[in-house]
């Protein structure tokens, strides 16, 4: 099945995924788990070379993440903003009525509650796989992705990704990692950022940051130490999108960035010339794997390695390498359109998806006083004509 096959609405209103309704969840979970079927791969076929194919939706996220060079620099934000608007797309073409939905990292996920303010953990078989033994020490994901082929803990062949993200020889993207593991620490982020003397910066901090540097910087921080918290696979930055947690920590730290973004009075934040300010002109400085990635940096693999403005060093990725080629082929796939022009500066990317604590269940702002960059009539027909044209 091809990503553009059918229309999908790009911006539907991302909820924290504790307060949601069981079936809701269940909805995400499966959508999650279809989208590594062999309903939804990519062209080609494993040993095709020099770029593997027939890799599964689910997989793809980890081949186009494990290489990049984004994080500690300008594009952090907008980038994985790409990532997840594009892979909320592939959920919803498993299950059209899911969501992108968050976990808000000031709860515990073992420890929170529902929409009902009843107990809740997340981890469990029903939803997200173990968290950690009872003992503290890593334990194997479990179900319900063990039986889904998330992982094989057991491969009777050579065809199986390394926990060791360099091996050479087990990086096959079309194969399934040999674990995904965690070891969730106690008690929530903040408690356990405290415990190990990191600084750390609230919602509200993050969102009244004066500047985007200033703000980018404390939100990956922060990120960062979510990593860490849950463990395991996500604590290597190289594996962690084998687990499929890691989004609900993705559509958080979005959720701030648009936060920050509509703050009454800062309408800059909204516009492309204005949003990233001190950083806008940005380019990729250093040599893989030493290097950060600008704002004007072409957002990689999408655009296709063989432009000239692409990330530096990262590896090509099927369909948008030969012999696919989907960023030179608009007329077949509309939504890869502009990839080959596409940086952090594309108003599909400046543009805020939505949030229920920032939106209604319209989609339309919460708070009259939050100005929509001052013209929500040209960002209406933008979202209309981005929807037409998908």
């Amino acid at each position: 099945m091809a990503e553009n096959s059918k229309s999908v609405s790009l911006l539907p209103l991302r909820r924290n995924v504790s307060k949601i309704a069981n079936g809701d969840r269940d909805k995400l979970r499966d959508a999650f788990v279809k989208l590594n079927t062999g309903e939804f791969k990519f062209p080609g076929y494993r040993d095709y070379k020099p770029f593997p194919g027939g890799v599964t939706y689910w997989f793809k996220q980890d081949e186009i993440h494990q290489a990049t060079h984004v994080h500690g620099g300008p594009a952090f934000l907008p980038w994985h903003r790409e990532l997840c608007n594009r892979f909320e797309k592939l959920l919803r073409l498993a299950e059209s009525s899911v969501s992108f939905h968050y976990w808000d990292w000031n709860e515990d996920p073992e420890h929170t509650t529902d929409d009902e303010n009843k107990p809740l953990n997340l981890f469990t078989n029903e939803f997200m796989g173990d968290a950690k033994n009872k003992d503290g020490t890593p334990i194997l994901a479990g179900e319900p992705w063990l039986s889904a082929k998330f992982y094989n803990p057991n491969p009777t062949n050579e065809n199986y990704r390394s926990i060791y993200e360099f091996d050479k020889l087990h990086n096959n993207p079309a194969d399934p990692p040999i674990e995904i593991s965690r070891q969730k620490k106690d008690g929530t982020l903040k408690e356990w950022a405290k415990e190990i003397r990191q600084p750390f910066f609230s919602d509200e901090e993050i969102i009244r940051s004066a500047t985007f540097p200033e703000m980018r910087r404390r939100l990956e921080h922060i990120h960062n130490l979510a990593h860490v918290y849950i463990g395991g696979t996500i604590g290597n930055s190289h594996t962690a999108f084998r687990d499929p947690f890691v989004f609900l920590i993705h559509s958080n730290v979005d959720r701030l960035f648009a936060a920050w973004q509509l703050q009454h009075g800062n309408e800059w934040r909204l516009d492309p010339k204005y949003i990233y300010g001190s950083e806008t002109n940005s380019t990729a400085v250093g040599t893989p794997p030493e290097m950060t990635v600008g704002i004007m940096t072409l957002l990689s693999p999408w655009c296709g390695m063989d432009q000239l403005n692409s990330e530096p060093g990262l590896k090509d990725v099927r369909p948008w390498a030969s012999p696919d080629n989907w960023h030179k082929l608009p007329e077949l796939y509309p939504y890869e359109r502009d990839n080959i022009k596409k940086n952090s500066l594309h108003p599909t990317v400046v543009m805020p998806p939505k949030y229920d604590d920032m939106n209604d269940e319209n989609g339309n702002l919460k708070k009259e006083s939050i100005n929509f960059c001052g013209s929500s009539k040209d960002l209406d027909k933008l979202l209309e004509d981005n929807h037409h044209n998908d």
